[in-house]
C-alpha cells in the first residue's frame, strides 16, 4: 500500500499583496528565452541537463528547440498534421501533442526521434497531452474530455504502447490530474485536487525502489506552498521540484531543504505572476512571468553556487 502524507510548506511571510518578498528568494542568474524569428509571448517547456527548452509561438505556427539563443525548428510533420513541442530529453527525444488532418479538434501525443513522427492517444478519452519525456524514454502528462471537465494523469510506455494512469487516489470522479516531471528513479511530480486541499502538487514513487542496500516503499507526497493552491511541475534526480501557485509565484525545493521562491525578472512587479514548467539536474529551471498587461517573458534560471537548492 502506498503511503499518503501532506506537507504543507510556509512561504506565507514571503506573500505580499503588493509583490513578493525577494529577500527569500532562491539565489539564481536569469537569462530571458529570445527567439525573434516567432515573436513575443512565446511558451516555454521542458529542460534538459544540456539546457535544451521546447518552445513555441504564441499563435502556435512554429515550435522547437532552443538552446543559448539557438532556436531549431521541429522538422516538418506529416501533412496536415500541426505539432507542438511541449518537452525533450538528453538523447534528444521530443514530445508534444498533435492534431491530425483528420480531427482539427482533438489532441493527441506524439514522439519524435530524430526526424520521425509517432503519434499515439490513450484509449477511451477524447485528449491526450503529453507534458515531458523522461530520460528512460517514458512520457508524462495527462488525458481530458472534450469539455475539459475530467482530467486524468498517465505515464506512456511508447516501446510497449502502454498506458499507466497516474491520477492520485482520492481525486473523485470529476478530479483533475496533470503529471509532468519523472526523474531517474521513476518518481513522478504534477498536481491533483482534493475536498480538503484544493489543488495540490505531489511527489509520487509508485513502486518499491531498491538503492544499493535500502529498500524504499511507494509514497504519495501531497504538497502545497505558501497556504495556496499549488502545482509541482518538474522533478530533478535529486527530488528538487518547481512549480507555482494560484497566489501568482513560482517555487524550487523538496520537503527536506524546504521551498523558496523563484523571482525572475520582473516576477516581483505588482500584478505580475511567474509559472516554473521545468527543472534539471544542474538544477536550472525555466520559468515564465506574466506581467499585469499579459505579456509573458520566459527564462532559463541558473542557480548560484551558495543557494542551498543548488547544492
Amino acid at each position: 500500500m502506498n503511503a499518503s502524507f501532506v506537507q504543507r510548506a510556509s512561504l506565507s511571510a514571503l506573500m505580499l499583496i503588493s509583490g513578493i518578498g525577494a529577500a527569500n528568494a532562491a539565489d539564481y542568474t536569469w537569462s530571458e528565452i529570445l527567439v525573434p524569428s516567432i515573436g513575443g509571448n512565446l511558451a516555454a517547456f521542458g529542460l534538459n541537463d544540456k539546457g535544451q527548452v521546447a518552445v513555441t509561438s504564441a499563435d502556435g505556427s512554429k515550435t522547437g528547440i532552443y538552446r543559448a539563443g539557438i532556436f531549431t525548428p521541429l522538422p516538418p510533420p506529416p501533412a496536415g498534421y500541426t505539432v507542438t513541442a511541449v518537452g525533450i530529453n538528453n538523447g534528444g527525444t521530443i514530445t508534444g501533442y498533435a492534431f491530425s488532418p483528420t480531427d482539427s479538434t482533438h489532441q493527441q501525443g506524439f514522439v519524435l526521434t530524430g526526424s520521425k513522427y509517432t503519434f499515439f492517444s490513450r484509449p477511451g478519452w477524447d485528449n491526450t497531452e503529453p507534458r515531458a519525456i523522461a530520460n528512460s524514454g517514458l512520457i508524462t502528462g495527462y488525458s481530458f474530455t472534450s469539455d475539459s471537465s475530467v482530467n486524468a494523469g498517465f505515464i506512456y510506455n511508447p516501446g510497449t504502447n502502454t498506458f499507466t494512469d497516474a491520477t492520485p487516489p482520492g481525486s473523485g470522479t470529476q478530479g483533475f490530474s496533470t503529471t509532468q516531471g519523472m526523474n531517474a528513479d521513476g518518481r513522478i511530480s504534477g498536481d491533483g485536487r482534493s475536498d480538503d486541499l484544493g489543488r495540490y502538487g505531489f511527489i509520487w514513487q509508485q513502486g518499491t525502489l531498491v538503492k544499493g542496500g535500502r529498500m524504499l516503499e511507494p509514497f504519495l507526497a501531497r504538497v502545497t506552498v505558501g497556504n495556496a493552491n499549488t502545482a509541482a511541475r518538474g522533478i530533478n534526480d535529486a527530488g528538487l521540484i518547481v512549480g507555482f501557485s494560484n497566489a501568482g509565484f513560482g517555487f524550487v525545493g523538496s520537503d527536506s531543504r524546504g521551498f523558496e521562491l523563484l523571482v525572475p525578472p520582473g516576477g516581483d512587479a505588482s500584478g505580475a505572476s511567474t509559472a516554473c514548467e521545468g527543472i534539471n539536474n544542474s538544477n536550472q529551471v525555466v520559468c515564465g512571468v506574466t506581467d499585469v498587461a499579459g505579456n509573458v517573458h520566459q527564462f532559463v534560471g541558473t542557480p548560484d553556487a551558495n543557494d542551498q537548492n543548488a547544492q
